[in-house]
């Protein structure tokens, strides 16, 4: 077993490249547990016995459904309410208030939460805006949340929108 699951150090270097390549995440070298964690599945889903030929496999193949299934599987979806208190300080401070400024003829902001995982961090803005910027209520406020993980894209969406 421990064969199956160890990943040679030339197969973690595509692994962090392609991830690079595709998510602008950047592993470190020793995130090699990553692969070791959480590719196996995948690899036996796709029919091969070990990582490593789950990985010859996606050197010799155009990009496809699996590149992706290894890629989200390999990069950390972290979210939480307010996970950094200085983002969203500097937010309520200073970035708010001078978008109010210099948008108060249209009254209207659209915010972009780029990564967005799950969603907590769109809903953290739309609740820090209600709280502390009450003036905003007759604007016209667009929230508009990406990722690029289709997997963790679609949760947010049960989650929030059922």
């Amino acid at each position: 077993m421990e064969q199956t699951k160890s990943v040679s150090a030339n197969d973690f270097e595509y692994l962090r490249q392609l991830v690079r390549d595709h998510s602008a995440v950047v592993l470190s070298a020793n995130k090699s547990y990553l692969a070791e964690l959480h590719l196996q599945p995948i690899a036996e889903s796709a029919g091969f016995t070990l990582i490593s030929e789950l990985v010859a496999y996606l050197k010799t193949q155009p990009f496809n459904n699996l590149h992706v299934q290894t890629i989200e599987a390999l990069v950390t979806n972290e979210t939480s309410f307010f996970r950094d208190y200085h983002p969203f300080e500097a937010l309520r401070q200073y970035i708010l208030p001078e978008l109010i400024k210099k948008r108060a003829v249209e009254r209207s902001l659209n915010i972009w939460c780029a990564a967005c995982s799950n969603g907590q961090e769109p809903y953290s803005i739309a609740m820090l805006i209600r709280e502390h910027f009450p003036l905003l209520t007759n604007w016209s406020i667009r929230l508009i949340a990406s990722d690029f993980s289709t997997k963790v894209l679609t949760r947010a969406e049960k989650t929030y929108y059922q």
